[in-house]
């Protein structure tokens, strides 16, 4: 099996023209598309920015625990390699809130 990676160089925007910061763009991407999953190459071709970019970008969100990095398929190329996805979020208790005492029953 042949396996393709988009190298992108100089296809993205000067810092100064982007309406928000990158890693907002990323991690709203990323939310967006949740429970999907993408490698850096992938990614990068969906926010327009250069794969190196968007590398380090990632690689700060995952350092805050919102996102996860490991090694899956990306949705987009097919391939088995180094991907990230969201974070699975805390799931709630069956009856609310972590912490919350149940409601009492009539």
């Amino acid at each position: 099996m042949t396996c393709f990676t988009l190298r992108l160089t100089g296809d993205g925007l000067p810092a100064g023209a982007r309406e928000v910061p990158l890693s907002e763009l990323v991690s709203t991407f990323l939310r967006a598309s949740a429970p999907r999953a993408y490698c850096d190459a992938c990614l990068a071709v969906a926010v327009r920015e250069p794969v190196e970019v968007v590398h380090r970008t990632v690689r700060g969100l995952t350092e805050l625990a919102q996102f996860t990095r490991k090694t899956g398929r990306c949705r987009t190329c097919r391939s088995t390699k180094r991907i990230v996805t969201r974070a699975a979020p805390a799931t709630l208790a069956r009856d609310g809130p972590v912490g919350l005492a149940p409601a009492p029953l009539r």
